[in-house]
């Protein structure tokens, strides 16, 4: 037990340290965490999965929970009136467009039932904000393909969390995947959900106030968390859904503020102060950290069939993904910012978040799913890092010139972005 708390303790010392590092070199902290723990598990077996049992199951609980409050927190309903446009345009299409391809793809080269190949998809098509920022901040592109980025990213992280769970809720039920058994598990259990988590959201911030005035109560938003997942599921609702959209509303409460319903008055309900914002960006930090180093120990090096596949299905969501970026995009963007938006489709912890929540509710098949999305996670993280190194030199020019002939030249753009 002393060596194991000892082993935590360093990991969050290293988890800080790569962090640093990732910030300096753009060395994305994810990929020696993940090596780490590759180290430990299937390359020397200092560490079993099977040894976890069952907190390994709460742990990918308890992250999923954080990922997918946080996610909610950050998702910004106002951001789509201003990106109707090329933003929510691009987002969508390409979501919808890397799912399909991938779901084709994974289930051609993995021989699964075809819900499996589409969980697949839907988990690929997510795009990590925590890894493009970064990236983002070293390279010379404008304000609107950075927030298009940011937008992409936010929208597809509550995308593949939506469709992930639906299609592994209908997957689990070891039938066909039809329309009718879809609509009616998502709109019963979805929708139970979603109105508790609203009164839960409404209720909560309305006694922010007094909550803030006992001891330690940064702290107690998080445990009401907890409380919003499991009581969703108790009642028939779907947990992850239901704090998903406990976060959508804790984030978007100034808007929620502004609405007038008869017998009801919102103008009262508080937000999010900045020290609980940072509370939960520490709890994501220690969840990102042991889950990587987790993601790790639990891979499979020894099925090269699956690493090659997810490095098959990571170039196949580069190449298109290039397509709806020349063609959903205005022509004023430079070819540089195509280029960047290009680059910029890494996935990170919701995915793998995500694949660990298949791999435990769907023995058989998910671990097949497990291995396959942590190797698209390795590998799509490398390539966005290449590739925003590379163009951050001035190189893949021949690249952009050919895929982007449409858009404008990047000298005669950047005068007026900068200004």
């Amino acid at each position: 037990m002393t060596y194991a708390i000892l082993f935590i303790g360093l990991l969050l010392v290293l988890g800080h340290i790569f962090s640093s590092l990732f910030e300096k070199t753009r060395l994305p902290d994810v990929l020696p965490l993940m090596v780490l723990g590759m180290l430990m598990g299937p390359v020397l077996h200092l560490v079993d999965p099977q040894s976890f049992g069952q907190a390994g199951q709460i742990f990918t609980t308890l992250a999923l929970i954080v990922v997918l409050f946080k996610s909610g927190l950050e998702f910004r309903i106002l951001s789509l009136r201003g990106a109707v446009g090329q933003g929510l345009l691009l987002t969508t299409v390409c979501f919808a467009l890397v799912t399909l391809v991938i779901g084709f793809l994974a289930q051609e080269l993995l021989q699964v039932p075809q819900i499996y190949a589409f969980i697949i998809g839907v988990i690929v098509a997510d795009n990590s904000t925590a890894i493009i920022s970064p990236l983002l901040a070293k390279l010379q592109v404008s304000k609107t393909a950075k927030t298009i980025l940011f937008l992409e990213a936010n929208l597809t992280g509550v995308y593949s969390i939506v469709l992930a769970i639906a299609l592994l809720s209908a997957a689990s039920h070891g039938e066909k995947l039809t329309a009718s058994l879809l609509a009616v598990d998502v709109v019963k259990s979805f929708g139970i959900g979603i109105i508790f988590a609203l009164a839960a959201g409404v209720f909560w911030m309305s006694i922010l106030n007094r909550v803030r005035r006992l001891e330690n109560a940064i702290s107690l938003t998080f445990a009401f968390v907890l409380l919003v997942y499991s009581v969703s599921g108790i009642i028939g609702g779907d947990g992850a859904i239901a704090t998903l959209a406990f976060g959508v509303v804790a984030g978007n409460m100034r808007l929620i503020k502004r609405l007038r319903l008869p017998r009801l008055d919102f103008r009262n309900l508080l937000t999010l102060n900045n020290g609980e914002k940072v509370f939960f960006e520490e709890v994501e930090f220690i969840f990102k950290t042991l889950f990587f180093v987790y993601m790790g120990i639990c891979m499979r090096v020894g099925r090269l069939d699956l690493v090659a596949i997810g490095f098959i299905l990571t170039v196949a969501k580069f190449i298109f993904r290039a397509p709806v970026v020349n063609y959903c995009l205005s022509k004023n963007l430079s070819r540089g910012d195509c280029s960047a938006v290009l680059a910029m489709c890494p996935n990170g912890l919701v995915s793998a978040v995500l694949a660990a929540m298949v791999a435990s509710q769907l023995p058989e098949e998910g671990s097949v799913v497990q291995d396959v999305i942590y190797a698209v996670i390795f590998f799509s993280v490398i390539g966005s890092n290449l590739m925003s190194f590379r163009i951050e030199k001035g190189g893949l020019k021949w690249l952009s010139n050919s895929l982007f002939h449409r858009h404008a030249e990047p000298q005669a753009q950047l005068p007026t972005e900068n200004k």
